[in-house]
């Protein structure tokens, strides 16, 4: 079989450019000392227009979310878990999220520390087109896991979810363009699920930091061209 033409080189160079390691992750993390935060407000001469804000119950989640990184160790309920993994579904052959072309190269996996029933301690896969979740590997606890994340937290999260990403299944219609959607629709994911937790009374913190190759072993993905975009972690 003729090998595949790459559609994307520049992507996968920055995507490569951008891959986190024991070896890089010491500069990444001291880079922040370096930097300075900047909020710059771009103002103009008038204002033409107050707008009031809304007092419906989805503009309330909206304002209750937030990211926590002091959680508990609380053992997440089977109710709980259902809530936040439906904001993935497929729902009369509609999903919840938008994707470039109908692709949709995310996919859902997360791995489970401390939640109620079998799923504990092991890592799933969200089958969005019937809500359910497969068990493909056993977890470590957060403890062994916590240093793959370059996620400081105190104490355990209950859950951290992870959007994997197959850029072949965009790039190939898009190009290099695509690589800018995946990464866009992976947002689409991450604030679906922390409007969820917000809704749940559950904490929540986006994880960027990601070792990608440690995190592929602990998913089974290995020697795949798989991409780790995000993570969340979320507990009480």
């Amino acid at each position: 079989m003729p090998k595949s033409e790459n559609t994307s080189p520049i992507f996968d160079l920055f995507w490569e450019d951008t891959n986190l390691n024991e070896k890089n992750i010491i500069k990444f993390v001291s880079d922040f000392d370096n930097q300075k935060d900047v909020h710059n407000k771009i103002k103009y001469c008038s204002i033409d227009l107050k707008l009031t804000l809304p007092k419906d119950k989805l503009f309330k989640v909206m304002a209750k979310r937030h990211s926590d990184r002091d959680y508990n160790n609380y053992q997440m309920r089977i109710r709980e878990l259902s809530s936040l993994f439906s904001c993935f579904a497929e729902v009369d052959y509609h999903r919840l999220l938008p994707s470039a072309g109908g692709k949709y190269p995310i996919e859902v996996y997360a791995m489970c520390f401390n939640v109620e029933g079998k799923l504990n301690h092991k890592v799933v896969y969200y089958n969005y087109w019937d809500n359910s979740l497969s068990i493909i590997a056993e977890c470590d606890d957060w403890s062994k896991v916590e240093k793959s994340t370059s996620l400081l937290l105190e104490g355990a999260p209950s859950i951290l979810f992870l959007f994997v990403a197959f850029p072949d299944r965009v790039v190939a219609k898009y190009g290099e363009r695509g690589g800018r959607f995946l990464l866009v629709e992976s947002g689409h994911y991450l604030q679906n699920l922390s409007l969820r937790v917000a809704y749940e009374n559950l904490k929540g913190v986006e994880v960027g930091g990601l070792l990608d190759n440690e995190i592929k072993e602990y998913l089974k993905l290995g020697g795949t061209n798989a991409i780790i975009t995000m993570g969340f972690a979320c507990g009480k």
